[in-house]
């Protein structure tokens, strides 16, 4: 996609992008991502023994951080989570997890899924939504 867009001479510019969408972009090579956010051997584990393939998939990973009632701060902790991705490879499951939350964490906030859309005036209001869907209906 990448080599099409240079090929063409198009660029990916979005002026707002819904949560969906920033969920479903890229890990890798993300367009919001600032130069040194990536680090081959830090990020081999994500990529290659937990399968993280978007934005979506890390997000998934560091939600354990937030579960202070199970999960511990060591390569050893027994939270469910950990647990699985022990058994599927992974040496330090908690070391994965704070990787990706570093990497999330360095999206430009207009990809970041933590940040909302600034307010631009351009969105439609509830009326305007409604009359657009009986004005197709009809």
């Amino acid at each position: 996609m990448l080599k099409t867009a240079r090929k063409h001479n198009v660029s990916f510019a979005p002026i707002k992008l819904s949560a969906r969408l920033k969920a479903q972009m890229p890990a890798w090579s993300h367009l919001g991502a600032p130069p040194k956010t990536y680090h081959r051997t830090k990020n081999e584990c994500l990529h290659s023994t937990h399968k993280a393939e978007s934005v979506k998939d890390l997000r998934k990973m560091t939600m354990r951080l937030t579960n202070h009632s199970t999960h511990r701060a060591k390569a050893n902790c027994v939270c469910n989570e950990c647990v699985d991705n022990r058994q599927l490879g992974c040496k330090n499951p908690d070391k994965c997890a704070r990787t990706a939350k570093r990497i999330l964490d360095n999206l430009n906030p207009m990809f970041n899924l933590n940040t909302s859309p600034r307010k631009d005036g351009l969105t439609l209001t509830h009326r305007r939504l409604e009359k657009n869907t009986q004005m197709r209906t009809r």
